[in-house]
Order: structure tokens, then sequence, then C-alpha cells
């Protein structure tokens, strides 16, 4: 009854403390707001290149090639003159302007070459190579298209997963996990080390309860403030329909978040009982929190990352949290569930462990 007492007025503490310091609640929420500003700003200009279109020539087929230009997915385009394309160009209104020639047609029924040509802007070696690829991948759909065409070309595409994700849809759950990541090792690390800079860490270590109890009472009011956090998050994302799990999947989605909270939890209270001061807490603690986002596949899709950094990716407990997700968020699919949940497991385990341990080597010091 002593244990559960105590745990119970811990937790009621550091809510009241989490709920009365707002400037708490921001320090952990408002690096996760910034960086969604950042990725939904950023993904405008990612996967669609702003273009100018030439048209010199009006013929049936100049027509058709316009048309499949315009309505190819990787160009936002902007039907102009000449003059008005290199006034674009120079700018940088547009990234490369694209001409169809005036004798598009006459050549093309000649079966002679009537080329179109685009002039890039290579500012930018990303930018640049998406636009070196996607002319020439829209020029062959226009001569797949063609019933009577001098080049005889087929194009087949066989998807891996079910339907496709856009950028800002699939960075929105690494971004929940930096979000679940930073509010329990942040929040965590404060709360225990403000009760060494305060001293009431000697009377919860004088209390006739095991230091364990301790560490599950900071961990479980730890965990309750990242959960609602992470909770609201979802229930935005859910309604905007940027997360929206389908059915039973559910169950996994917030099973998994549960489970990174509370490793998030534990690392923080780890932290906080070995460190047991708030300033260099709060920088470790952020720091750790964007450490884990950058290698769980926060920047970019972990697989693509280089070798020795997927290698690091697979010790940390996050990217195997942000695998778990994707899969049962957006593809409707448990690949792997097991042994994700097993990783978070196994680092509450060993998290509780670190704080159990730090408050026994710690001690009344």
């Amino acid at each position: 009854m002593n244990e559960l007492r105590i745990i119970r007025a811990i937790v009621s503490q550091d809510l009241a403390i989490w709920l009365r310091r707002p400037a708490i609640l921001a320090a952990t929420i408002l690096p996760s707001i910034g960086l969604f500003i950042a990725t939904f700003i950023g993904a405008s200009a990612v996967g669609r290149n702003q273009v100018a279109l030439v048209q010199l020539d009006n013929g049936p087929h100049a027509q058709q090639m316009a048309q499949i230009i315009n309505d190819y997915q990787a160009f936002v385009v902007h039907p102009v003159s000449a003059d008005e394309a290199q006034s674009q160009l120079k700018d940088l209104v547009v990234e490369a302007v694209i001409t169809i020639p005036a004798n598009f047609d006459a050549a093309y029924d000649a079966h002679q070459p009537g080329p179109v040509t685009i002039q890039v802007n290579n500012l930018n070696l990303d930018f640049t190579n998406d636009l070196r690829r996607s002319l020439p991948a829209a020029i062959t759909q226009y001569y797949a298209a063609q019933s009577n065409s001098p080049i005889d070309i087929s194009v087949q595409e066989a998807d891996l997963r079910t339907h496709d994700i856009d950028s800002l849809q699939f960075q929105i759950v690494p971004l929940l996990v930096l979000l679940l990541t930073s509010s329990g090792v942040v929040n965590s690390s404060l709360a225990v080390a403000r009760e060494w800079e305060g001293k009431t860490i000697k009377e919860l270590l004088l209390a006739p309860v095991a230091r364990r109890t301790l560490v599950i009472a900071k961990i479980l009011s730890g965990w309750l403030t990242t959960l609602l956090v992470g909770g609201a998050l979802l229930l935005f994302a859910a309604i905007t329909g940027y997360i929206r799990p389908q059915g039973l999947y559910w169950l996994p989605t917030l099973l998994v978040m549960a489970m990174i909270a509370l490793s998030s939890v534990g690392i923080g209270v780890a932290l906080g009982a070995t460190v047991r001061r708030i300033q260099p807490s709060t920088a470790l603690s952020t720091n750790i929190a964007l450490y884990l986002f950058f290698l769980s596949g926060g920047l970019s899709v972990a697989a693509f990352l280089p070798g020795w950094v997927q290698t690091i990716a697979h010790f940390i407990p996050t990217f195997y949290g942000v695998h778990a997700l994707q899969m049962a968020v957006f593809y409707g699919s448990t690949d792997q569930f097991p042994r994700d949940l097993l990783v978070l497991l196994v680092t509450v385990a060993l998290t509780l462990t670190l704080g159990v341990r730090a408050l026994n080597r710690r001690g009344l010091a």
C-alpha cells in the first residue's frame, strides 16, 4: 500500500508541474512542430518541379505532347512564351524551360527528329537530376501512347506497395516518433533532475519503498504526459487524413506508440538520474531525441542512407518503432511486427535497469 500511495503521489505531482508550466510543454513540442512546418513547406518543392513550357507548334502531335507534359506528375507546368520563359528561368521562378519545336508535327509525320529540348538551371543537383530523368520519361510515355509510333515502346510498371504515399504523409510518422521521443526523454529527464536540484530526492530515497518503485513512478508520470501529447497529434493526423490506420491496424499503431513513449521515458529517467542537473539534462535529452529521429529515418528513408549509418540505425529503438508504424498506418501490414515490438520492450527493460542502477549509485550524494 505504501508503494502504491507513493507512486500515486509522485505521478500526481509531476503531472501537476507539467500542466502548470507551459514552458516545459513548449520545450518538448515546439521542436517537433517546427520540423513539421519545415517539412510541410519543403514537401511542396519535392517531387514536382516548376517548369516553363514553350509550345511553338500547335499541331495535334505537339498538342498531345504538351498535354502529357502538363499531366506528368513530375512537373508543375507554366505555359508561357519563349521570352517569358527565359525571364522566369533567370529569376528562379521556374527550374527549367521545356520547348516543343515549331516543326514537331512535320518532323513526326516525316519520321525525322523533332527534339523537345530542356534548358535546366542546375542550381541544385537533386532538382537537376529529377528534371534530367523526368523529361525523357514523359517523352517515352508520349511515344508509348501513339498507335502508329515510329518507335516501338511499351512501358510496364510493377509496384511493390498497393498505393503511393506522398512525401509529407511519409514524413508524418518519423515526426510523430520525434514528438513521442522528445516529450518522453526531455520531460522525464527534467522531472528526475529537478528532484536533485530541489533536494527533494532525499525525501524520496528515504521513503520506505524500493528504489525500483521510485523509477517506476517517474516512468509512469512521464509516460502519461507523453501519451497525452502523442495522442493529441495522432488524433489531429487522423482527422486530417495523414495517418488513418484501417480497422484492426489501429491496435498495433497504438501499441507501438505506447512502447515508443515508454522506452523514451525510460531513457529520460536513466539520463536524469545520472546527470542530476536540469541544464545539462535539457541539452543532452534534446540532442538524444534529435539523433534518434535522424537515425530512425526522419530525414530520409533509413534503407537509402550510407551503409555505416544503416548499421548504427539497427541499434536504435526508434528505427524499429518507425518501421512498425509505417507498416500498420500506410500499408495495412504487421510485417516484422514481433521483432519491432521486442526491441522496444527490451529497451524499456534496459532503461528501467539503468534508472535503478543510477539511483543506487548516486544515492544521497
